[in-house]
């Protein structure tokens, strides 16, 4: 066979194990999603950058590997990689890893280790297949990295449909099955034992797909919804669905009460209620309705009933309808119209037909329109105004009280989006936003210091006549009128508070003696609280007095959920009843992956440099900056990419395919043009050069990315691609540019090459988030582009040495 043919099958083999490791690396985000909680995504970005680091480290340390038959190598490590994606998998669900439990056990601290090496596995294997291929490349490095890319790109998108087909681990089992088919490439002309095992283990998983689901389901934390549902007696799983984005259950169970903040004063049964739960957590649920408005009589003892008892049928707007609540209080209380929005299609289709006759076919009222649309991008697009409209509750009580959505962007809650929601109401329309009561008040208060930037951003002198703000026994409900409130409504606000047994925490003129009545705390805390915001001199004096963070989120930074204070830690722990559970649950586990992965970098990095000989050591300082830099960069402008298009592409599993399927695909393009530039010469200068200014420029890119939300899913993907290919193809270039510089004398340093990129890259997929929380999206991309000059003096240092 020729060495021209074998190449062609080494591209393609490497194509498919690329593809399959990018697939194993979104897939295992949703699943620990599902599992634990959503920033726990993080610790899986890490395994897998760091098993690609240390597998750079291994053929430094262990030369010999590299003088191994290469395609037989290959073969067997990709075959190891099929093999163990499924084995870790498994294995992993048998770790009794309870995050919750860290706080007494210590024992948790070594299931987390047996986790890291446990899921680690198959990107060591599938990272030193790579490597051993990169090493060997030459000249062809441009080609081989173009087959990787291009393999990851496929895998970025293809894993996103397979959900709703397969479900989570049937989408292991097909992944090890296109690790397997890599394994078959690499051993093409190879008819002996290894080929037959590979393929009767090939066999096997075709043989397993149908049966993954319920024989190596998902473990999911006892603390999330779904499990304590199914705790209650009598309780039933009815049913599962998949789709890209979500695992949403079906549940009968005792649990299921949902009745945000009802009043006391409600001593009837509420009408029967199934459970729908996204992601294993965030209880909502489908109520029977029997069409008759009057037997709602519930909803009217609902906080969220407030402005009904200010509008007379009013023409309503449901942002986050889920089950249905926010229609059937709309429907009791004669409203006009009802437009209702949710995004995800699965608790539509729920409502609308398996439980439609359950439901009473709400969604299907005359009066009723419901459309599968992400609430920002709705009202983005909307020309119409609207009397009320309704942020309903989403998330739970138990996970926002640890922050658990601390380090997730959130583009709903943000000054922008309430910009656009008062803009959309009628002259004396009323916003309802409501929220947990979590007391000590963090995100129950920073709705308020939201709204009232969003109505001074909209020109209104006293925001405090607009607002008024009430609190049950377990929400806070916050109403926002585009005119300042009346004496009559005023009157009608306390009236409804003095009924329902619901606390005043702020109206226009409020007395200090109207607060904290009913649900007493010892002190009026949400009063003081809101009453000095709203009256304060200097707001940002008033926000750094306090524990917590309740200073506004934008669209530059729109960490709503995150309100932890690094320089209050200890104030804060000791707020938490001296417990750490909440502080790791809300995401500051990701702090410490970022010690642990800083850490094994460095060993990674220094471990080789001790086995260099001096003649292969030359300038090594400058190549370590060159491909930390590009890692560093890279991941830096990914992740800060990945954050900023969530809000044009409406959810984190859409933002982040389309994302790295456009950069990597872009990048798979310059780095096979890459072939056709001199490295070190003058135009690997100008890539670097234009890398960091564009990058520069990117970091203003939001204004461009607002009027392009009203656009169909598919056309905003294609902007997507079209903004993010000029950046991506550039960035594709550098890599295999610098492998070139290594050939020759240098050639061993092509490992520890490797591992320094892989090193940098663990450290550039944890870092944007932490300092996007204080610094926003913007400043990402500028010290991206700074990281990518520094890269271009290193080369500037090389030639100039030579």
């Amino acid at each position: 066979m020729s060495i021209v043919i074998r190449w062609r099958l080494r591209y393609l083999g490497i194509f498919f194990l690329s593809t399959a490791t990018l697939m194993l690396q979104v897939a295992y985000t949703r699943i620990f999603s599902i599992a634990l909680w959503n920033h726990f995504v993080w610790m899986i970005v890490s395994i897998a950058l760091l098993g690609y680091a240390a597998s750079g480290t291994l053929l430094s340390v262990f030369p010999r590997l590299l003088k191994m038959d290469l395609d037989r190598t290959l073969a067997n490590i990709s075959a190891l990689c099929s093999v163990f994606i499924l084995f870790s998998y498994w294995a992993s669900n048998l770790v009794p890893f309870d995050p919750s439990r860290l706080n007494w056990d210590s024992f948790q601290l070594l299931y987390i280790t047996v986790y890291y090496l446990l899921l680690s596995i198959p990107f060591l294997l599938s990272g030193l297949a790579i490597a051993m291929a990169v090493e060997r490349a030459g000249t062809r490095i441009n080609k081989l990295y173009f087959s990787s890319f291009i393999g990851s790109a496929l895998g970025s998108i293809l894993v996103l449909p397979l959900f709703g087909l397969l479900t989570g681990p049937g989408v292991i089992v097909f992944i090890s099955l296109i690790a397997g088919g890599s394994a078959l490439i690499f051993s093409h002309d190879r008819w002996n034992r290894d080929f037959v095992r590979v393929m009767a283990w090939i066999l096997v998983l075709i043989i397993f797909l149908p049966f993954a689901g319920g024989l190596i389901p998902i473990r999911i934390s006892p603390h999330k919804s779904l499990i304590m549902a199914l705790r209650y007696p009598n309780s039933s799983l009815v049913e599962t669905r998949w789709n890209a984005f979500s695992r949403v259950d079906v549940v009968r169970s005792g649990l299921v009460r949902y009745a945000p903040g009802l009043s006391l004063q409600y001593e009837e049964l509420l009408p029967e209620q199934i459970g729908v739960i996204v992601d294993g957590d965030g209880l909502n649920a489908i109520t029977r309705y029997d069409g008759d408005p009057s037997s709602l009589a519930f909803t009217g003892y609902l906080p969220v009933a407030l402005p009904y008892w200010l509008v007379q049928s009013p023409k309503v707007l449901v942002v986050g309808s889920g089950g249905g609540l926010g229609v059937l209080t709309a429907l009791h209380h004669d409203s006009s119209e009802i437009v209702a929005i949710e995004s995800n299609p699965l608790i539509v289709e729920l409502v609308q037909q398996d439980y439609g006759a359950f439901s009473g076919f709400i969604y299907q009222d005359e009066i009723v329109s419901v459309s599968v649309i992400e609430g920002r991008r709705f009202i983005q697009s909307s020309v119409d105004e609207y009397d009320i409209i309704e942020l309903s509750m989403t998330g739970s009580a138990s996970a926002s009280s640890t922050g658990i959505y601390a380090l997730s962007e959130n583009y709903l809650y943000t000054v922008e989006s309430f910009e656009k929601f008062i803009k959309h109401l009628s002259e004396n329309g009323f916003l309802s936003v409501s929220r947990w009561l979590l007391p000590p008040p963090r995100e129950d208060v920073r709705i308020v210091s939201l709204t009232v930037s969003a109505l001074e951003a909209l020109g209104v002198q006293a925001p405090e006549r607009h607002i008024a703000v009430i609190r049950s026994w377990g929400t806070i409900t916050l109403l926002v009128k585009r005119s300042p409130l009346n004496v009559q409504e005023i009157a009608s606000i306390r009236d409804f508070c003095g009924e329902m047994g619901f606390d005043i925490v702020y109206v226009p003129g409020v007395d200090a003696s109207e607060v904290n009545v009913y649900n007493r705390f010892p002190e009026p805390i949400y009063y003081d609280l809101v009453y000095g915001l709203l009256h304060a001199g200097d707001r940002e004096d008033f926000f750094g007095g306090y524990l917590y963070d309740i200073g506004v989120s934008t669209d530059e930074r729109p960490f709503f959920f995150h309100f932890f204070k690094w320089d209050r830690l200890i104030e804060t722990y000791e707020s938490l009843d001296r417990k750490w559970q909440p502080l790791i649950e809300g995401g500051y586990l990701v702090p410490l992956v970022l010690v642990q992965a800083s850490i094994l970098s460095f060993l990674f990095i220094l471990v080789p440099m001790r086995r260099l000989r001096r003649s292969e050591a030359e300038d090594k300082w400058s190549h370590l900056v060159y491909f930390f830099g590009l890692g560093l960069g890279y991941m830096f402008i990914e992740m800060a990419t990945i954050q900023r298009f969530m809000l044009l592409l409406g959810h984190p599993v859409y933002s982040v395919s389309a994302v790295l399927f456009s950069l990597l695909l872009a990048s798979g393009l310059g780095s096979y043009f890459s072939g056709r530039i001199t490295p070190g010469g003058k135009r690997h200068k100008i890539v670097l050069l234009m890398v960091g200014f564009l990058t520069l420029l990117y970091s203003f890119i939001s204004p461009f990315i607002l009027p392009l939300l009203g656009l169909p899913f598919a056309a905003r993907l294609l902007a997507t691609s079209i903004l993010i290919a000029p950046l991506g193809f550039l960035m594709g270039m550098p890599f295999p540019l610098g492998v070139r510089i290594l050939t020759g004398s240098r050639r061993p340093l092509i490992p520890w090459a490797w591992a320094v990129n892989g090193c940098a890259s663990v450290l550039g997929s944890i870092l944007p988030t932490i300092l996007a929380l204080n610094m926003g999206f913007s400043r990402i991309y500028q010290i991206a582009g700074a990281i990518y000059l520094v890269s271009l003096w290193m080369v500037v240092i090389h030639t100039r040495e030579k």
